[in-house]
């Protein structure tokens, strides 16, 4: 009887994924967007999306985290006020939680929701187009910085972008912290390096340093002295190891909120020095929630953050997102996969709406 039940639940559970299977690839063949033109010419300078990993809701709303991080984004509002640049934030719907980073990636990217590992080979194999895609097309030059990607990646071919630095590309010369291959303050300081060249961009960023097990934490050093990273070893083996912290779940989750807080503080100090000249649209966001005994709630929501240039923020106000870092009460929870489509009709002077209005 138990071995009957089984194979019951087995034939139907692959019932259910052929028929899911099914429907996203008819969701993910029907974009209107296709064909219209012209896309993201309402921007005319650099596009940045970077990513923090495990940056949730609950960094600014749980007690044992928000007094930390919200003070943080405070005080970067101010800095980035006064270097001119203008800022709206909210709340996305991340696909996962605890894990599995490039289903969140490719969400934003395709606008389809990417929930596992089946459907994100089938939106690579789909043919949709990506922002990086329609970014390729509309003159920008298109990059993805990963300074985790430490082996082949050959789904980068079908993602539309015409540079891939990884780990290796990215050439940190200093000791790895753990897990994470470099701090989020040499990926950065790379990056600009890397865009200080052509453009425009449109290019993904993926942070890091918040990534478990969370230690240790560095600091941030001066930007002119990062050179090749060696001068973050003096915290790459500092404090207890991680079989020692992750004993003691108090430990576990003070170390998250000092990982998140290093990768808050370096994104926007990064975003601050992007100010000078023309001045880049940036978009920070999380990937997705902690584990669930970090997070400590059972949300999938992720802060988002837009900054840039006045004219250009403001053209994003129809999404109902707060003037600022900090996203304010009654901000609704927007599914990471409307961003693609959001972004297109903000920064687009074609698109289904103003091509019916034609």
């Amino acid at each position: 009887a138990f071995t009957a039940r089984v194979a019951a639940e087995t034939v139907n559970r692959t019932l259910e994924a052929h028929a899911d299977l099914a429907a996203f690839r008819v969701a993910a063949a029907r974009d209107p967007y296709a064909g219209a033109s012209p896309l993201l010419d309402r921007i005319g300078t650099d596009v940045f999306v970077v990513f923090i990993e495990s940056y949730g809701r609950s960094s600014l709303e749980h007690p044992l985290y928000a007094p930390t991080h919200r003070a943080t984004l405070g005080q970067a509002e101010g800095r980035l006020a006064g270097e001119g640049l203008a800022m709206r934030s909210g709340w996305l719907g991340a696909p996962t939680a605890g894990g599995r980073s490039w289903l969140s990636h490719l969400t934003f990217a395709t606008g389809l929701p990417i929930t596992d590992q089946t459907r994100h080979s089938a939106a690579l194999a789909s043919g949709r187009r990506a922002l990086s895609h329609i970014a390729r097309e509309a003159g920008f030059r298109t990059a993805a910085v990963m300074p985790a990607i430490t082996l082949a990646w050959p789904e980068s071919a079908r993602m539309g972008f015409d540079e891939v630095h990884d780990a290796a590309a990215l050439g940190y010369a200093g000791q790895p912290f753990n897990w994470v291959t470099m701090p989020d303050q040499f990926t950065l300081a790379r990056a600009e390096g890397l865009f200080d060249r052509g453009g425009p961009w449109f290019a993904q960023i993926a942070l890091i340093s918040s990534h478990a097990p969370w230690v240790p934490v560095p600091e941030l050093v001066p930007w002119e002295a990062i050179g090749d990273g060696r001068i973050f070893d003096r915290w790459a083996t500092e404090g207890d190891p991680p079989e020692v912290v992750w004993r003691d779940t108090d430990r576990i989750r003070a170390q998250y909120r000092k990982a998140v807080d290093y990768s808050l503080r370096t994104a926007m100090d990064w975003a601050a020095r992007q100010a000078e000249g023309s001045a880049p649209l940036i978009l920070i966001l999380g990937d997705h929630p902690p584990a669930g005994f970090v997070a400590l709630d059972d949300t999938r929501a992720v802060p988002a953050h837009l900054i840039g240039p006045p004219e250009l923020v403001e053209q994003a106000a129809g999404w109902g997102w707060t003037e600022g870092l900090l996203p304010g009460e009654g901000v609704s929870v927007l599914p990471m996969e409307a961003m693609r489509d959001r972004w297109l009709a903000a920064y687009s002077s074609g698109g289904p709406e103003r091509q019916a209005r034609r």
